[in-house]
């Protein structure tokens, strides 16, 4: 295109116009190629290592084990309305090579507000460090050869440090950040399923395994005198949930699903290179070539998210829930600080001391897996919408968004220590989760509101989705906006439900 020609573009909103370009074609045709299939899929499996988590070991069972696996219907009906979530915001980013969040903030009242909002919300959500200290727990009960209790919190704190910090190496080494994590959710995620499925078939007897499969389409079935706190946290984090769905946008944008091919992607700052990121995206025309292109995208976008997030998060939530309740007596309240380990007592009496340890390793490398990608996705998404607002940032930056991900990240980890070194009381791992994964309810109600007008708005007609999917997120809108609904109610005003 020569100088004097102006590229055409499409208006934007409240956001800079998009140029118009062609759609990249994707890597598979095919889909019998399954080796190449598998090399393009992946934003899904770090979404899953996140998942499997603070709501499968902690949430679910904790529940699980005082009230049953009837409540299982949770995990089916959230699961279910998250992976539609999932995939209508990144046919946003198909579309535009944007994360949706910058879709958001395209909208009025404008960058600013939407801005400050998600990164507020996202920080409420996955900025305090339970994440952390739950894995923390799993660690200490190796060191001392036993649950910790509530006088040892210091070997928990510290532990909770180590881990923080190793979070923060791994997320820095590789040539892209968003490969690292895969790679490494592939095999923690691979490893945690295989090794809870092996006990569960050892462990639980059929007709616990026929409580939990009936559990999973009992819908509507709640306990009388459920923890209403436990119970909104087990819908915001069956799956991922909340800041953590958004963040799928922003791996697939990194993987280079659709128009994301021409944005670029975050850099690792041990491995990497300094590579350009758009600070906005791009839009194709819905020409028959564009057209096919974007369905053969969409065609992989699915069977990464029904293939791997939902399959994942149903089963990742019914194992450990099976292994808790196969282990600990109906009716227990389990406690805070040996949360991450509490099947050991029952499988102590089966392996002896070896018991411990197994379940020990596990529970480690199930939260750790969630640390990782929590520490990860809320800098990312904080630096790419700083990215997208603000040019004195870019400048700043010298155009590099490495610079401004690791500032956010490093400023994390030391919140992360701070946090645990003086507010050691606060640092309760469940209670953290509960009312993160509480505020998550929140972020998702408003995301599928905001993803509809987004997606109306901004993707051509023709690759936009039909009414009935619409339909959807307005359903996932008016179910977690409930129990957010619930939690302010119930946890604020004081108002008692059950």
């Amino acid at each position: 295109m020569s100088a004097d020609v102006k590229q055409e573009t499409v208006p934007g909103g409240m956001g800079p116009a998009f140029p118009v370009t062609d759609m990249p074609e994707p890597p598979v045709r095919d889909f019998r190629n399954l080796k190449a299939l598998f090399a393009i899929m992946g934003p899904a499996v770090i979404a899953l290592g996140g998942s499997i988590g603070g709501g499968e070991w902690l949430v679910g069972p904790t529940l699980f084990v005082k009230y049953g696996l009837v409540l299982l219907w949770v995990t089916t009906v959230s699961t279910t309305l998250q992976t539609f979530l999932n995939l209508e915001m990144t046919r946003y980013t198909l579309a535009t090579g944007e994360p949706i969040t910058l879709g958001f903030m395209r909208l009025a009242p404008g960058k600013a507000f939407w801005g400050i909002l998600f990164s507020v919300m996202g920080f409420l959500e996955r900025g305090l460090p339970g994440w952390a200290i739950s894995c923390a727990t799993a660690v200490a009960a190796v060191q001392l050869g036993r649950l910790a209790t509530a006088t040892e919190q210091g070997t928990v704190i510290f532990w909770g440090f180590v881990i923080i910090l190793a979070c923060g190496v791994l997320v820095s080494i590789g040539g892209k950040i968003e490969k690292t994590l895969e790679i490494a959710n592939w095999v923690m995620c691979a490893f945690i399923l295989l090794a809870l499925l092996i006990l569960d078939l050892f462990l639980a007897p059929a007709s616990t395994w026929a409580e939990g499969f009936a559990g999973f389409v009992s819908f509507g079935s709640i306990p009388a005198g459920v923890d209403l706190l436990l119970l909104g946290a087990l819908v915001g984090y069956s799956a991922y949930g909340g800041f953590g769905n958004n963040c799928i946008t922003n791996w697939y944008r990194d993987k280079g699903y659709g128009m994301a091919a021409k944005i670029g992607y975050i850099a690792s700052a041990i491995g990497g290179k300094s590579v350009h990121v758009s600070a906005h995206g791009m839009i194709a025309k819905p020409t028959a070539s564009n057209m096919e292109n974007f369905k053969g995208w969409w065609k992989i976008l699915n069977i990464d998210q029904w293939g791997v997030f939902w399959i994942g998060g149903m089963v990742g939530m019914l194992l450990p829930g099976l292994l808790y309740v196969s282990m600990i007596p109906r009716g227990t309240t389990l406690p805070s600080w040996g949360l991450a380990v509490s099947p050991a007592s029952g499988m102590i009496q089966r392996f002896g001391p070896l018991g411990l340890y197994i379940v020990a390793f596990i529970g480690f490398w199930v939260l750790f897996s969630t640390a990782v990608s929590n520490l990860d996705l809320v800098p990312r998404q904080i630096a790419d919408m700083l990215w997208y607002a603000s040019d004195r940032v870019r400048k700043w930056s010298r155009q590099d968004l490495r610079t401004v991900y690791y500032v956010l990240l490093v400023s994390v980890v030391l919140w992360g220590i701070l946090y645990l070194a003086f507010n050691i009381q606060a640092s309760i791992p469940i209670i953290i989760f509960a009312i993160s994964a509480n505020i998550a309810n929140f972020t998702m109600a408003l995301s599928a509101f905001l993803t509809i007008i987004v997606n109306r708005k901004f993707v051509p007609k023709e690759m936009q989705p039909p009414i009935w999917r619409e339909v959807l997120l307005l359903a996932a809108t008016v179910f977690y906006g409930i129990f957010f609904t619930v939690f302010i109610l119930t946890t604020f005003l004081g108002i008692k439900l059950n």
